[in-house]
């Protein structure tokens, strides 16, 4: 007997290609490409040419020059230096036992050699009753002077200023102080300009008379000495 074929009801919806999978499932299956990171721009690297120009350092003559050397290289590399830029700076360095009278003395010295270079300066000598009034002469004129500079600071406190030379109206935000950008003059009057000129003269002469006085005096005694170290950055451009 022959059996009758087993027929199926199918939709004609389900004639589809199946290997099509649905949408909603297409689009589950593709592949997500990860987002680029976002690339930030190297930080500009400290180097000896964006450092200092000279620096001066201090120490007791009790510390031992391999050790004052060592303490200035590992601070140098802190501030940004590279060990053969440090090398490079102390090559050469010398400890001179020449002495002077006071501290500027010997920096007035250092200043005037190319290289690294070391000194001495006296200390402890106790003062002479003129080095006491000359040193509260100079207190008063330092008082003076930084005052005077606070007034100055606020005249460039608000948002415009009037020029004293051509009478222009100045925003203070767009202006590099003192210069007027229109007139390429002072923006401050002549009886600042003077008054400026007066004390910055007044505090000098003082300053000078002081360190002469001190020179003299401290060259007649012995006292303690301390070591004076300028070093020079060879290559920081002028």
């Amino acid at each position: 007997m022959i059996s009758e074929p087993d027929f199926k009801e199918i939709s004609l919806f389900d004639l589809s290609d199946e290997k099509d999978p649905p949408e909603a499932i297409k689009e589950n299956t593709k592949t997500e490409i990860p987002a680029k990171e976002e690339i930030k721009p190297q930080e500009i690297a400290l180097t000896a040419e964006n450092l200092w120009q000279d620096k001066y350092w201090e120490f007791d003559i009790t510390n031992p020059t391999q050790t004052i050397r060592d303490s200035i290289k590992a601070t140098m590399i802190e501030e940004g230096f590279t060990k053969r830029e440090v090398n490079h700076i102390f090559k050469g360095l010398f400890f001179k036992e020449k002495i002077f009278n006071t501290k500027s003395q010997a920096m007035e010295y250092l200043k005037t050699l190319p290289t690294t270079y070391a000194v001495k300066y006296k200390i402890g000598i106790p003062p002479s009753p003129k080095m006491l009034t000359l040193q509260k002469r100079c207190q008063v004129q330092e008082e003076k002077w930084a005052n005077f500079l606070q007034e100055q600071d606020k005249r460039w406190a608000g948002d415009f200023i009037t020029c004293a030379a051509c009478h222009s109206r100045i925003n203070t935000h767009y202006i590099t102080p003192p210069v007027c950008p229109v007139c390429k003059q002072d923006l401050r009057p002549q009886t600042v300009l003077k008054k400026w000129q007066s004390l910055q003269k007044a505090l000098y002469d003082v300053q000078k008379k002081y360190e002469q006085t001190s020179r003299k005096h401290n060259a007649q005694f012995t006292g303690g000495e301390k070591w004076i170290i300028r070093t020079i950055n060879s290559y920081k451009k002028s």
